[in-house]
């Protein structure tokens, strides 16, 4: 904010807080009240007036609870700190104001005084603390708004200077407060811990009990929340073992409540948790807690209803309603009248239920009330607190021009002086700018046509390199039209003979096979898993051919052929010659084909072997006189090539004949080796992978 400069005041609030807190120590409550008042009366300085009265509106606030006065005094701050324009002080005020809104638990006129005291300072020289001390405000104002987002900010904020700092103890207070922020985030509950440890360690070292054993509570709560309810307990019974030392009242009553919460939630040892509650309840009473009292009997009515004792949970419920409404916590009213509905409701007494149930939505309607009030006035504030600084800030400005006017015709000779040494600065800079314009002229000439050289090479090598995979697609397909030809053909022919039923499931494999073809038509390479899967397709295809004489197996573990590609439809070609040119001609009772696929660590072979007449026979000419040329091995041939030349990983292929101990035929036998892709990695470069079909699949 431009109106908000600084003045040499740390040294005076150094001095005069702690001496207003020392003199006035041994003072009775009223004492020092009065003191702070006359102390007031007599500043001498405005910015005294101002430290007394944060003084004052705190004492007030802690000894008489007198609210409107409490206010005065703050808001009475706030407006002398900003006319006196200084940046600290004013930042002071503000953070006092919003701690007394907080104390009202009005979070929404609180968080943006925090947060506006915060960040007029932290770009300022000022004392560390008071920037921790504002961004740990804006944290704990968030975090009790349900900002929690804006409490994480801010409390990081606090957390970066506490650290570069070494302060343990805000380290600790902005750790904890992370904590408490984070467990209220959906999705991010399970970081809490790690700041609640942190900040456990911290007030261990700097040997802090209190702040021990607040991190012990957050964390048993944190492992509560989580049903962790063992890890709970254990953390929780430490607290009691700390809190009995140091003879802590409140934190006895706290823990125990706790205690019974754990077992309450958990819902396994009821009377267990009563225990606890009934204990917690016994100290809040000692303390005079008469808000805690309040709660803790919700709870015990919680206890009374879950174990079916209606008449006992509603005389809890009751005692709790009358405590909660001379204490004015619409919240908890709204929350036992609700209850109460509901255990009329269960107890068969609608008339009762609906006459509670309308008085826990009053409350609530009450309540969303209430909020909207706060809200509007806290806009009211915010809005005549900015008029107020956008009036001072416009007094400003115009002195500013008044004493720039005065300067005017200085100003003007020293431009002139400065203008005539740029002018002579910016043609030495000219001179300088055009040699270098040159010299980088010449130097980009050159390295303009190495670039270009080298882009030549470039688009040369990626040429060759989608040249031959377009080749690769055109050669793979000239295999697909002879095989769908063979299939239709098929399909006619058992339609023919009216065996519609098999023509009916031979369809189906069929468009499953062609559907699969399609899918891989884009691919240059395919999971060898989805190539068994095709091959599985085709044999159940083929297989229609035979009466009952052929039989093919195929041998493979799922798992071992992951991280293997190949080209789409590589095997089909040999299994078809295997069939049609080796087992078809065949005279044999059976007719068997054998797939076996072989793992390693580097490449994989696979072995397809007939018992057919081998190819010495399947060679010989055919009735027209002409021989055979398999069109199909020629197109392997040159897709592997073609493979090999653009993929690191090799194909290589062996067909053996096989003979007997008389040298006669007995089948072939081919042999693929396929060697892995380098840099890949199981299912890289594929769309999606598909396990192997079953037998009941296929048919």
């Amino acid at each position: 904010m431009a109106l908000l400069q600084f003045r040499n005041f740390r040294i005076l609030i150094l001095v005069i807080f702690p001496a207003i807190f020392f003199l006035s120590a041994g003072l009775s409550a009223q004492s020092k009240i009065d003191s702070l008042s006359t102390q007031f009366q007599q500043a001498e300085s405005d910015s005294l007036k101002v430290v007394t009265q944060i003084q004052l509106s705190r004492q007030i606030h802690r000894e008489a609870h007198n609210e409107e006065k409490e206010l005065q005094y703050a808001q009475g701050a706030v407006q002398k700190a900003l006319q006196l324009n200084d940046t600290l002080l004013y930042a002071l005020a503000l953070d006092n104001l919003g701690l007394l809104f907080r104390y009202h638990q009005n979070y929404d006129e609180s968080l943006p005084l925090h947060t506006k005291a915060y960040n007029l300072v932290k770009d300022k020289d000022i004392n560390p603390l008071n920037k921790m001390i504002f961004a740990n405000n804006a944290g704990v104002a968030g975090r009790y708004n349900h900002n929690y987002d804006t409490a994480v900010s801010y409390y990081m904020e606090a957390l970066k200077i506490a650290e570069r700092e070494n302060d343990l103890k805000n380290i600790a207070i902005a750790s904890n407060g992370i904590g408490n922020a984070l467990t209220s985030i959906p999705g991010r509950a399970d970081q809490a811990l790690d700041y609640f440890e942190r900040s456990l360690e911290a007030e261990k070292e700097r040997n802090n009990s209190l702040g021990v054993a607040m991190n012990y509570l957050s964390i048993g709560d944190y492992y509560i929340d989580k049903s962790n309810f063992t890890k709970a307990r254990e953390y929780l019974n430490e607290l009691l073992e700390i809190n009995r030392e140091r003879d802590d009242q409140y934190g006895l009553a706290i823990t125990n409540e706790f205690l019974g919460k754990s077992y309450l939630v958990e819902g396994r040892n009821l009377n267990r948790a009563k225990e606890f509650f009934t204990i917690s309840l016994e100290g809040f009473q000692q303390i005079g807690d008469r808000q805690k009292q309040a709660e803790i009997l919700s709870s015990l009515g919680d206890i009374e209803q879950k174990q079916g004792r209606p008449i006992s949970a509603e005389e809890y419920y009751q005692n709790s309603l009358d405590l909660a409404s001379g204490l004015n916590l619409h919240g908890l009213l709204m929350q036992n009248y609700l209850r109460m509905a509901h255990l009329k409701e269960e107890t068969g007494e609608p008339v009762e239920a609906l006459s509670y149930f309308k008085q826990g939505k009053a409350y609530e309607d009450s309540i969303k009330l209430s909020e909207q009030n706060v809200e509007i006035a806290a806009l009211v504030r915010k809005y005549d607190l900015e008029k107020k600084e956008s009036r001072i800030e416009l007094l400003q400005k115009d002195r500013a021009l008044q004493e720039a006017r005065l300067d005017t015709q200085e100003q003007l000779l020293e431009e002139r002086r400065i203008l005539m040494l740029l002018m002579g600065i910016g043609l030495l800079l000219i001179l300088i700018i055009f040699f270098l314009q040159y010299r980088n002229a010449q130097t980009k000439k050159k390295t303009n046509a190495r670039i270009l050289k080298e882009e030549k090479e470039k688009m040369k090598a990626i040429y060759e390199r989608n040249l031959a995979r377009a080749e690769i697609l055109v050669t793979r397909l000239q295999i697909n039209p002879h095989f769908l030809f063979n299939s239709l053909n098929a399909i006619t022919y058992l339609i023919q003979t009216k065996e519609n039923e098999k023509a009916m499931k031979y369809l189906v494999v069929f468009s499953r096979y062609t559907r699969m073809v399609l899918e891989t038509s884009q691919k240059h390479i395919i999971p060898l898993s989805e190539e068994i899967k095709l091959t599985r397709y085709y044999l159940t295809l083929e297989e229609n051919r035979f009466e009952k004489d052929f039989t093919y197996k195929i041998k493979v573990e799922e798992s071992a052929v992951k991280g293997i590609s190949i080209p789409p439809l590589l095997l089909q070609p040999f299994i078809e010659n295997a069939i049609w040119h080796g087992l078809l001609p065949s005279k044999r009772d059976k007719k068997q084909l054998f797939i076996n696929i072989i793992p390693n660590e580097k490449e994989i072979t696979i072995i397809i072997d007939d018992n057919g007449v081998g190819r010495k026979n399947a060679g010989r000419k055919t009735t027209s006189g002409k021989k055979h040329k398999s069109m199909g091995m020629q197109i392997i041939q040159e897709r592997i090539s073609l493979y090999n030349k653009s993929y690191s990983g090799k194909i290589t292929y062996e067909i053996i004949d096989k003979k007997d101990e008389n040298c006669k035929p007995e089948g072939t036998r081919v042999v693929l080796t396929l060697q892995r892709i380098e840099g890949k990695k199981p299912g890289d470069n594929f769309n999606k992978f598909e396990a192997l079909p079953s037998e009941a699949e296929i048919s």
